[in-house]
């Protein structure tokens, strides 16, 4: 851009009659931003507002859109994508988050405490400082306590199990127990019939002898 008259209209190099030294200077002035304006459009120079998003920015956008609509399995896609392909990038913050929040929600259909506790972690250690902070401190806190409980529950449940195993085991070494009690029995009962038997021979036997030295 070429500025012709940068000090107001001459004739000669000097000022055309009439013409004060204030409207000279608000001219030069107009001129100055006229100049100012041309360079920084020339530059490529915009304002910060009217920044194109990046694409890692539209595909969070995207993938919020898609949560908000009841499309959680496409919204974890992107967000995944986007931890994947843009791993340094200030968008991986909210998709971080955005991800663990769905990760926790029953109604998304694949909720996972552990993995929503992992990436609220990465996202604090990823992005100390960002304004996701305190929630994500307050949720992986909160799951933390809650992985806690439910470890201690499944090993309560299986120390309920084993005594029960253990409980069934003696059911059946006392009812084995009481079977063999049961043949011991048998076993005795014949025994005692066998010696009474027995008993009746001799019996028996001893009345024949006396009759046979009773005839001589």
């Amino acid at each position: 851009m070429r500025l012709t008259h940068l000090a107001g209209e001459t004739q000669n190099g000097l000022p055309l009659p009439g013409q004060s030294a204030v409207d000279r200077l608000r001219r030069g002035l107009s001129a100055l931003a006229l100049l100012l304006l041309a360079s920084g459009c020339s530059a490529g120079w915009l304002p910060s507002s009217a920044r194109e998003p990046s694409e890692a920015e539209q595909l969070v956008a995207r993938a919020d859109a898609l949560a908000g609509t009841g499309w959680e399995h496409a919204a974890r896609a992107l967000y995944e994508r986007v931890l994947r392909e843009y791993p340094g990038d200030p968008a991986s913050a909210p998709a971080l988050y955005n991800l663990g929040r769905l990760q926790v929600d029953p109604t998304s259909g694949f909720r996972n405490y552990r993995a929503a506790h992992a990436t609220f972690s990465r996202l604090l250690t990823d992005f100390p400082k960002s304004r996701w902070e305190a929630d994500a401190r307050a949720w992986r806190a909160t799951l933390g306590d809650l992985l806690a409980r439910e470890e201690e529950a499944s090993r309560l449940k299986l120390q309920v199990q084993w005594r029960e195993e253990e409980a069934t085991r003696h059911k059946l070494q006392l009812r084995w127990r009481e079977e063999e009690a049961s043949r011991v029995k048998l076993q005795l009962q014949v025994r005692e019939e066998e010696a009474s038997g027995l008993k009746a021979q001799i019996q028996q036997l001893r009345r024949v002898d006396l009759d046979l030295e009773r005839r001589r």
